[in-house]
């Protein structure tokens, strides 16, 4: 057997977690000797909500129970197979070359995802320390690092929510719903103004397509897609916004790095959705609050409904944050917040906007549910944020001019 994480196993969900790791892992951290029965059994879920994991339900049949244990639960097993099954759907679908026939890229990617577990597992020691009822993070039973003595088996074993409602990055969700989101993110900061530069260091900065784009729609964007090309350059700067924060004067805070309705479990309540947890800390790292306050707009809220809330979200925001703080100093000014905002605003709409259309194609033609969007809404929501790249890039460069010449 090939030991690396592209090739499959003989595990669970062809990875190579075992039924036997899980057992004992559960038996020793619930202090339990109940053990899984014969008619265990293990389903994924989740398909077309992430790439770089499995998710895996498992109900494990407790034999001789001494206590009262959870009668399912879900194992995010790190594995490159969720990816090489999306590329390949979507590169036979526009007919392009798969990266994936590439074994550098596989052997780089891999490095890239193990960097990318351990950061998330570092983030939920760090978050499941507090107790606070706008935190919302699932229950975590056990969570595995890769080292060098452990190349292949990275996972994290956690609570299982059942009556999900999915919300993929194409659909919109109200203002108010994103208010949910932004508590938690004020926690989140709050608690890592209290983390060790030491600790901090521990993070690496991570953040991550035109063809697609222009595509998506019958080519309706093709037009925009072009001018996009010629900004690309100055907007897709990651440098800059490694720097933003002492760019605009602002103390370093622990962010999310990929805040959107994928990677937030929510469950409808009557016409409204609840938040119940935010997950999927892959690329959490220490940088502009921004990042995560972007994305979220931008892929959460209608275009109409962003370009009408945004500055009221970010006072909202803000006020959660100083509420969440207290007496302690504030890492930065709400001004500050608002000009970051503006001048990040067209790389982070840009992460989105090249995401909706390839996802909304994709999940359309792979998936067996109805989705209950609209073309219309998922057009408007794209074009919005094509058109607000352009006016806060040409914003910024006024901006950016006026500064030169002062």
């Amino acid at each position: 057997m090939l030991l690396n994480l592209y090739t499959p196993a003989d595990g669970l969900c062809g990875t190579h977690v075992t039924w036997e790791d899980i057992e004992d892992d559960m038996q020793r951290e619930l202090d339990t000797k109940a053990s899984f029965g014969s008619n265990k059994i293990y389903k994924s879920i989740g398909e077309g909500y992430g790439f770089m994991s499995k998710m895996v339900l498992i109900d494990p049949d407790w034999q001789h129970m001494d206590k009262e244990l959870p009668s399912h639960f879900v194992v995010k097993i790190l594995t490159q197979l969720t990816m090489q099954n999306a590329l390949s759907e979507m590169s036979d679908m526009k007919k392009v070359e798969n990266p994936i026939s590439n074994s550098d890229f596989m052997t780089d990617m891999e490095q890239m995802q193990k960097v990318c577990h351990n950061a998330e597992v570092r983030t939920y020691e760090h978050l499941m320390k507090i107790s606070n009822e706008n935190m919302r993070i699932p229950k975590i039973y056990y969570m595995k690092k890769f080292t060098e003595s452990n190349p292949l088996k990275g996972y994290i074993i956690m609570e299982y929510f059942d009556n999900l409602r999915g919300v993929p990055i194409f659909e919109n969700i109200s203002a108010m719903e994103v208010k949910q989101v932004l508590r938690h993110k004020a926690v989140m900061e709050a608690i890592s103004l209290k983390i060790s530069a030491e600790e901090r260091n521990k993070y690496t900065v991570l953040d991550h397509k035109m063809t697609m784009l222009a595509a998506f729609g019958g080519g309706k964007l093709a037009d925009k897609c072009e001018r996009l090309k010629e900004i690309l350059p100055d907007i897709v700067d990651l440098e800059w916004v490694d720097k933003m924060a002492e760019t605009f004067g602002m103390e370093r805070v622990l962010c999310h790095g990929d805040l959107h309705c994928h990677n937030i479990l929510w469950r409808q309540n009557g016409n409204n959705l609840d938040m119940l947890a935010v997950i999927d800390y892959q690329i959490a790292h220490f940088g502009c609050p921004v990042i995560d306050l972007a994305r979220i707009l931008c892929g959460s809220l209608s275009g109409t409904d962003r370009r009408t809330h945004w500055e009221q979200l970010l006072d909202d925001f803000y006020g959660y944050l100083k509420e969440e703080v207290g007496d302690n100093k504030m890492p930065y000014t709400i001004e500050q917040l608002k000009e970051a905002y503006r001048q990040y605003f067209p790389t982070g709409a840009f992460m989105i906007a090249t995401f909706i259309g390839p996802h909304f194609e994709w999940v359309c033609k792979s998936s067996n549910e109805d989705l209950n969007v609209d073309m219309d809404d998922v057009m408007e929501k794209t074009k919005c944020l094509l058109d607000d790249i352009f006016f806060f890039y040409n914003q910024n460069m006024e901006h950016r001019k006026i500064e030169q010449t002062a």
